[in-house]
This record gives C-alpha cells, structure tokens and sequence, in this order.
C-alpha cells in the first residue's frame, strides 16, 4: 500500500468572539484577547506580551532566542507556535498582522520573522548560506553570469559562473536581477533574505531594512509613490530620507508579472530612472522568470540553476523517496530533467509516495496536487462547503482573467468578485456563487495565498497557470477561437528591437503570457493533437514546447507538422534570426528532421548529410591579410570529396556516446589517443593555449588598447587579461591549476549544460582525439571511410572554384567570406550577433551564410578541427597529415565567440590536440563524391 503524501497542516477555525483564558499578567492586569500578542509557556513560568514597544522589545529577545537554538515557528491552528525543550511561544491569532501594521520598524521586522508568507513548500528551499539549513530542506543553486575564471579558455567571456550562495551576489551588487523558471524558488529567495536580514537587525547587527514588494501591486503608481506607500505602512518613517541613507534593502519580487509589450517596458524605464535617482546608496533586487525578462533594467543577473543530481539525490533520501531515483532515471521519460526544478521535485515526492503514475506529465501533476489539497479542505466539514468542481470552475475562471490581465496579477476584491461566474453548472443544477466563502475556502487550502486579504492571488504563479489552463481547455473544446492568445511576433518585419545590454546575449522573442498556460492545459487536454493543432498556425514554437514539455506521448502526425513547420521557419528568410534561433531550439528537442537515426547492425547511427567538392584547382591563402601564416597564396589540386553539411551535432555524437565509443579502444586510432582515453593529461591541453595568450601578453606591452578597438572584449574579460599578464610563469600555472577541469573521458566537457548540449546544437567541449575516435566509430558503422578534413579540403569548400571572372591565376582572392567578400552579420553567428553560444546549425542559410558548395555555418558558430598538424604555407600533405605526429593542429572559421575578422575563409589558428573549448566542434570529410543525381 503506497504512502499518503503529508501536506501543509490545516488551521483550526476559531470562533472570532469566544472567549479565551489569558494566562498570565500584562502591563495594568488587562487580559483582553485583542490586546496581546504573544504567550510563552515553559516550566512553570507563563509570560503574556503585549504590542507597546516595551513588549515588542521583551518579545524580539525571546523569539531570537528560540531561533538561535534552532525552534521554528509553524502554524498550529490558527495561531503561530514555536516549541523548544519543553517550553513554546504562541503568537495569538492576527497577532503577526497586528504587529505589521504598528507602523513601527521593530513591531515590522518581529513581523516579519515569524511569518513568511510562503511558510508551507516554500520554506522547504534554502537559498541562503548554510546557516538557514535547520529551518528548511531543499538546497538550491545560483550562478551569475559573467567571465569565468582563466581556466575556462582564452577565448571565453559571458557564460554563467557558479556562486556559493546568494548572499555572494548581495555582497558584490548593489543592485541585481534573481532569473529563474517558474517554482524554482526565485520569491522564496526573496522572503529569504528579508528574513535574514530582519534578524540581524533585531539582534543588534548593522544593515538596512528590508522592504519585500511585489511588483504585481504596482498598478499605476510611480515605483517612488508605490514604494513610499509600502515602507511608510510598514515603519512608519520616511521613505526618501532611508534610501538617501542607505537604509533600505528593497526586495521586488516579479517582473515578469508586470503587464507585457509596451506597458512592461514602460514600468521597468521608470525602474531605471528610480533606481539612478534614489538608490545610490540602498540595495536593490528584482526577480523574474527567465524567459520573460530583456534585460531591460540592464543590471547583473543571478540565475536560479536547476538542483543537481546530488541535490536531488540527497532530497529523496530524506524524505524517504529513495525509489523515485529509478523513475527520474528511466530515459523514456522527461522526470529527471523535470525534477531539477524544487517546486516539480516536491510535487513528484509527494506523488510518488501516493501513486506512482502519470508524473511526468505536469498538468496532471497539478491537477492531483489540488483535487488532494480540496480533498484535505473537504475532510475538514466546513459547514459552508462548496462543491468541489463548482469552486474549481470559478476559480478557473477568475484564474484566465487575471491571466488575459497580464501574468501572475494581484486583483483586488472587487475586480475578482466580478472576474468570477454568478452562477456554475453542476449537474443541470445552477450553484450561486459566494465570493467571499469561495476566496475563504480557497485560502484555506493554499490555492490562493492566505497571506493577502482583502486582495486575491494566487499562492504560487504554476497554481494560477494551472486553473487558466483548466478554463484554456474549456473554451476550447466549446469551440471558442483562441488564436489570439498564441500569436506571437515571428517575422523580420515585426519583431521589436532587443532591449539588452552591450554584452547580454540576443533573446527569445518576446512571449506571449499564455506559454505555460498552454502547455498544461495540453498535458490536461482529452484531444491533445487538436490543442497542437490550433496552435501551430499561429506559434509553431510553442506547438513543439507542447509536444516537448506537456509530459505525454507524440501524437505521430501533428508531430510531423510541427516539426516541418518548425524546420520552415529556422530558413525562411522572412522570419527574424531571434525566431529562426527559438524554431532551432524547439526543432532539436522534439526530434529535428535532418537527423533521424536508423539502426544500422543494431546500433542507432545518424548517417551525415554531406556536400559534394568537385574535382580541381583551388586557391588556398591570401596574399592581402596582414598574418604571414595565411601566405602565401598558392594553388591545390584535389580529388573530388564530400564534407559535412554541418558540423557535428550533439543529436549524431550521442549516439557514439551511446553505443559506448569512449569504452572501446580500437575507435582511439594512435598512441596519444589511447593514453587520452586514459587519463593522461598528453599535450598540455588547455594550459598550452593559456600559456601562448600570456607569451602574447607579454610581448605586447599596449595589448589592452589593441583589444578595446577590437570592440569584441567586454570590460570584464580585459580585467582577466589583465590578471593574466600580470602573473609570472609559475604563478600562471599555480592559478590555473587551480580552475582548470579535469577533462571528462566520457562525454563532451559542457554535455550537461543546457548553453551547449540542445540536439541541433554543434557539439563543443571536443578534442582532436573525440573527433577523430567518432569518424572512426562512423565509419566502421557505415561502412563508408569519414575523417576529418585537411585544411585544404575545408577551404575549397568554403569558397568553391575561383570563377572565370576572376582568372585562373594567382594573385587574388577567391572571397573572403564563403558568402563573397563584404561582411554581413545576418550571415554568421559571430560575436557581433551577440548570440552568445552555438546555434542550431542552419540557422544563417536564411540570410545566405552558405558556402559555394552547400556546406552551412563554416563561418562563425563553432571552430572546426582539420587533420592537419599546424605548418606554415604553402601547403604540403606529406610534412602535415600524419595522425600519429604530435604538435598542434588547425582549426578553421572562426566562432561564436570570435569577431568577424576571425570568420574569414583564409583564417587560421592552431590547438594543441587536447585542448577543448566551449566553442570548438568539428566536421566530417569522405573521399570521394556520390554521383549528382
């Protein structure tokens, strides 16, 4: 018999007017209920506190002691209680609201310690430092995004970086930006650190005052008259005079709850403005769902990441769900990716300790969550109990609607008194509808929040998703046209310019509010395909996050659909590079059609699509460029062969990965890749190349002006160099060892991170010795020989045969780009695109970034490893193709991380064969050509 899942204890209704004996004496021997606050019991001693400050102060010294031993207080009926060796403190009902409206700032920090709003899951995170794990149970992780340690690569700069708790982006910004998707425990950050701030200060330390708003409650108030409202209620003194001293900690809590298009960025502007007139010297932290914020506010952003497998690992042990691991694991389901999200993770703890089926899909998960929440509430006989599905309907209702206002809304009483229905159908039977016993009932099961009244909202954001996504699915399956909610903004001709900073990463286009919504409301859809259906018109992206997301089988033909229309978008010229980029994205991960796998001898293989490079002379070089190792220009006659259409994705090397081409050594052709395969750290690996960048430092005593004309180094990656050029050889090596990664010998080095490792994605993190084991693993499958190519081969490729308008001879350039001779960044993703990691290859073919032959993405993207041992031209096979030969290789076409100038055909650089980077990949080469059909 499967295990009832525990959720949060329900509040004992208390008469409002009984009379309750007071035990204890109080300042004057009054004993009435309403005027006081809290009682302790412990021994044979009973205190009674009041709300005078003399009692406040009295009542902060017994509850920091409490805390300091490691009590917690909870709710206990409806009164709030703290327990601890025998002794308890009570906080009398309505006494923590009392206490917050004394309009005195220690009544409001007393306050605020003792009642977190989300005090039920939302207490089970821990996004502060290790001393906030006694009062919660899931740790989460944070990240920051900025320019990682020496270690990561010469060429590295905006990724994100692992912090050791929030508290060391509160010690480092002034103002920042908490992104996270939704349940990850971005407002639980928030309550979290006004908790920990609130007790210091009451325990006599220095520090500002926390101020937690959300955003929500902004309504058309100026952020200076929103806010002076909030902190003059709360302390009851002067808001302006406290941000002139620094005495404000303001935690805002929900950008992406803002209204969307132009009214959100209406809101933020003024954020802006607010921010550089009053907080110059008060702190500053914002939160929002990732996919939903431009960046804005252009400040410093901290990302939530998703819990690690130790994380996860460590939780379930715990809570004794030790057997959900083989679930999480199974590959046919998404649940392990899931579960690194702590809102999923507790609600597939909570499942599986009650019934094992249907986890992944996340529609049903919260469906089951709250029918079990009604059911507790129902178990209690509220003598004014309304029918289950009548209350679900009404709040359904009222959910859509403050979905259609804008996401995540708080609405006041009488806007969500007319939000909601009259009446109900149930049964033929029409049930009247009483707003207040419904947002009574509804508070009291935590579907909205308990911590708001008058006002409605919703106690989690997923929870108002989920009940527009039931009202979503009813207007549907009545017929209702939905278009509108899903039309999002695709075509070059429409897209809003990106609000971003100098050095932030292009994002999606903007979101329409309704993704989420749609993607439960499929997962809980009878007819899934036609919900699909109605939606690929008019977003074909969030068509494939349905298929991807909603946690339920592929419908085969609407599958199809997408996926065709998805690959129609990522080459449609029409269509802007940032929807071609998300089309990409969403293509890779419901199963992009250029790379359907095909059992070959019983092994999933993914045959390349290759090019064909006709039989000829080629001009390889450039006489004009300014580096001696691109001349001289000289001529090559090569046999006819094929290459790559692109690089290698992360789609074909899984499969290599699978069928386990790491563990078997007869795919690791020559010595050095053997004694890789096996640990050995061979050619120096990623020191080599950080040792050649600090020589080149050193002989280049203006450097730092060199590389600011560049325009392609951001501030921070000029202070790394900086460190770098001034260390010593040694100190070189003692720093780097320290941030260096051993290099796995089972999979790519970034294969885990979600930057690198989506399907349609080149594969990067690859050195020499994968490359070459994987065209030796391919080949053997195929029976067909693949390799790397030379540099020669990859050149011809890129530009194709001189033309009869050039001359047959030396002496000029075939082109620069593979595209022709003048730059143009729609046709590559190169740092000035600010695309900021590799894209679904083809993504560029739209604006003509394709070479003579047909070969795509060989400028920018990813670098590509050749075959070649790097030598100075002219080129010779036989002084530079031999695998067995150690020294450095070549790399060709620049990348995502390179300027335009390093996604010339001409351009080469040079890796040692161990060296991997987050920007190199490589692509195939076959001898031969397959007849044109």
């Amino acid at each position: 018999m499967s295990k009832k899942p525990t959720f949060p204890k329900k509040r004992t209704p208390t008469k409002r007017g009984s009379s309750t004996p007071t035990i204890g004496t109080m300042k004057g021997g009054t004993a009435a209920r309403d005027i006081y606050c809290a009682d302790f019991v412990g021994g044979n001693q009973r205190i009674t506190y009041g709300y005078s400050a003399r009692e406040v102060e009295r009542l902060i010294e017994k509850v920091l002691a409490f805390l300091q031993a490691g009590a917690t207080f909870l709710p206990s009926g409806d009164t709030v209680r703290a327990e601890l060796d025998g002794e308890s403190l009570t906080f009398q009902p309505d006494a923590i609201t009392k206490l917050a409206r004394q309009r005195s700032e220690r009544s409001y920090l007393l306050a605020l310690i003792v009642h977190r709003e989300y005090r039920d899951w939302a207490t089970k995170f821990i996004p502060l430092a290790a001393q906030m794990d006694k009062i919660t149970e899931m740790p989460i992780a944070f990240s920051e995004f900025r320019i990682p340690s020496p270690g990561a690569g010469p060429e590295a700069r905006l990724e994100t970086v692992p912090l050791a708790d929030i508290t060391e982006a509160l010690a480092k910004h002034s103002a920042f930006v908490i992104l996270g998707e939704p349940g990850a425990g971005k407002t639980t950050t928030l309550q979290k650190i006004a908790f920990e701030a609130a007790r210091k200060l009451l325990s006599g330390e220095p520090g500002p005052v926390p101020l937690f708003v959300r955003l929500s409650m902004q309504a058309e108030r100026t952020p200076f008259d929103f806010l002076e409202t909030e902190w003059r209620q709360r302390t009851g003194s002067d808001l302006a005079d406290a941000l002139s001293a620094g005495r404000v900690l303001l935690l805002a809590d929900g950008i992406n709850e803002l209204p969307l298009g132009p009214e959100r960025d209406k809101r933020l502007k003024a954020w802006r403005l607010f921010l550089n007139e009053y907080c110059e010297s008060s702190q500053v932290v914002f939160t929002s769902r990732e996919k939903d914020y431009d960046q804005q506010l252009n400040l410093p952003r901290v990302r939530v990441e998703p819990l690690d497998d130790a994380r996860i690992t460590d939780y379930l042990q715990r809570n004794d769900a030790q057997g959900l691991a083989a679930y999480l694991d199974d590959p046919r389901s998404r649940l392990r990716e899931m579960a690194g999200n702590p809102f999923n993770l507790w609600l597939l703890t909570l499942k599986y300790k009650d019934n094992q089926t249907g986890m992944e899909n996340r529609g049903q998960l919260l469906d089951w969550f709250v029918q079990s929440l009604l059911k507790r509430e129902k178990d209690q006989a509220h003598s004014d109990w309304i029918h289950r599905r009548v209350q679900m309907t009404a709040l359904a209702q009222l959910a859509y609607q403050m979905q259609k206002q804008g996401q995540g809304l708080t609405f006041p009483f009488k806007i969500a008194e007319a939000a909601l229905p009259t009446t109900v159908d149930l049964a033929g039977e029409d049930i009247p509808i009483r707003p207040l016993t419904l947002f009574r009932l509804a508070r009291a099961a935590t579907i909205l929040d308990p911590g708001i009244d008058p006002d409605i909202r919703f106690y989690h954001h997923l929870l108002q998703e989920y009940f527009a996504a039931l009202e979503l699915r009813r207007r549907f399956d009545a017929s209702e046209d939905l278009g509108a909610l899903w039309k999002c903004k695709r075509l070059a001709s429409e897209m809003p310019a990106a609000q971003v900073g100098d050095w932030d990463p292009l994002p999606e286009p903007p979101a329409t509010g309704w993704e989420v919504t749609t993607i439960l409301a499929c997962g809980l859809a009878h007819a899934p395909a036609r919900l699909i259906e109605a939606v690929r018109p008019h977003n074909p992206v969030l068509a494939g996050r349905m298929l991807d997301e909603a946690g339920m089988a592929k419908p085969d033909a609407v599958t199809k659909l997408v996926r065709a229309d998805l690959l129609a978008d990522l080459y449609d010229p029409a269509v802007h590079l940032r929807a071609r980029l998300q089309a990409g994205f969403a293509l890779g991960r419901i199963g992009d059609p250029r790379f359907e796998p095909q059992m070959l001898n019983g092994v999933k293989v993914i045959v390349p699509t290759m090019v064909r490079v006709p039989a000829g002379k080629y001009v390889i070089g450039d006489d004009a460029s300014q580096y001696d190792d691109e001349k001289p220009q000289h001529e090559i006659e090569l046999p006819a062969f094929e290459i790559g259409k692109w690089s290698v994705t992360n789609a074909e090397y899984a499969c290599f990965i699978d069928a386990s081409g790491y563990k078997d050594e007869r795919y690791w052709k020559t010595d050095l890749a053997k004694r890789w395969l096996r640990g050995e750290d061979v050619t120096g690996g990623q020191f080599a190349s950080w040792l050649r960048l600090w020589k080149a430092l050193q002989e280049t005593p203006n450097w730092k002006e060199q590389l600011e004309r560049t325009g392609s180094y951001s501030p921070e990656q000029l202070k790394t160099y900086e460190q770098v050029a001034g260390l010593s050889e040694e100190e070189l090596k003692t720093e780097l060892g320290k941030s260096l990664s051993n290099k796995s010998r089972e999979q790519p080095q970034w294969w885990n991170d979600a930057q690198y490792n989506n399907p349609a994605q080149p594969v990067v993190g690859i050195t020499w010795f994968e490359a070459n084991a994987y065209c030796a693993w391919l080949s053997e499958m195929t029976a067909r020989e693949y390799r790397l190519p030379s540099e020669v081969e990859w050149e011809a490729a890129a530009c194709g045969l001189p033309s009869p308008s050039q001359g047959e001879g030396l002496g000029m350039r075939v082109r620069t780009y593979p595209w022709g001779d003048d730059w143009d960044a729609a046709c590559a993703n190169t740092i000035e695109g600010r695309v900021m990691r590799p894209s679904p290859v083809g993504a560029y073919r739209a604006a003509g970034g394709v070479g003579e032959c047909g070969a795509e993405d060989q400028s920018g993207n990813t670098w590509d490893w050749m075959s070649t041992q790097y030598r100075d031209y002219p080129y010779q096979a036989e002084d530079r193709e031999n695998p067995e030969a150690e020294g450095e290789r070549v790399v060709r076409g620049g990348s995502w991380l390179n300027v335009a100038f390093a996604a010339r055909w001409a351009i080469r650089d040079r890796l040692v064969p161990d060296n991997f980077t987050n920007n190199l990949g490589f692509r195939l080469c076959s001898p031969g050509s397959i007849p044109a059909s």
